[in-house]
């Protein structure tokens, strides 16, 4: 075999592997969901998935890589989401609402359950809560950059607490939804609340 077709063969295993991977994590997130994080078995995955436990662990030695590489996904997709809508967006206020409308529309999806679950067991786990902290930071971090084109006259440091701010809010309402419906008139009037807040805040802030 020349060495340009052991280059080729090479690019369908890649793909298989990157495929056999995200299948983990999709039946992973789907468990977590459904059955907490104790229901979270590295071996009973496997076997749902007809793979052997050797096979999984080839992608995920253990509970809480798994746990770290899923979550790493979902903080990427939360933050992917946040930079798409604000590039869309060019006036001060519609970038305001564009994280907003971004982070609510995360906060009304079932994978926000993934959240609460991690936070429920953080404060047992030291692992679990580095886990949490390292998605924390990712976040903001990510937040207090698309801030610099609202707030530029703040200091990074400013932005990083209205980061923080904003992040800690959002995790209020996704408690709230534990228990109140997206649909009830509570949950909307918070909501704009909420919004009309941090908008006047920010713009105050120049």
């Amino acid at each position: 075999m020349t060495e340009r077709n052991a280059t080729n063969s090479k690019i369908p295993a890649r793909r298989k592997g990157r495929e056999r991977r995200q299948a983990i994590l999709d039946a992973a997130k789907a468990t977590l969901i459904e059955k907490g994080i104790e229901g979270l078995v590295l071996r009973e995955i496997a076997e749902d998935m007809g793979i052997t436990h050797g096979n999984l662990q080839y992608y995920f030695k253990t509970k809480n890589e798994l746990l770290k590489s899923l979550f790493d996904e979902e903080v990427n997709k939360y933050t992917s989401g946040l930079k798409e809508a604000v590039s869309l967006t060019t006036s001060r206020e519609g970038r305001i609402a564009a994280i907003l409308d971004s982070a609510f529309q995360v906060l009304e999806e079932q994978e926000t359950k993934l959240w609460r679950i991690l936070w429920g067991v953080a404060d047992q786990s030291d692992d679990l809560a580095k886990i949490l902290q390292r998605e924390n930071d990712f976040y903001e971090e990510t937040l207090a950059q698309e801030l610099v084109h609202i707030v530029p006259g703040a200091s990074p440091q400013r932005r990083a607490h209205y980061a923080g701010f904003i992040r800690m809010l959002m995790d209020g309402m996704a408690v709230l939804l534990i228990y109140e419906p997206t649909t009830s008139p509570r949950y909307r009037a918070l909501k704009n609340e909420l919004v009309a807040f941090l908008s006047s805040l920010l713009v105050e802030d120049q």
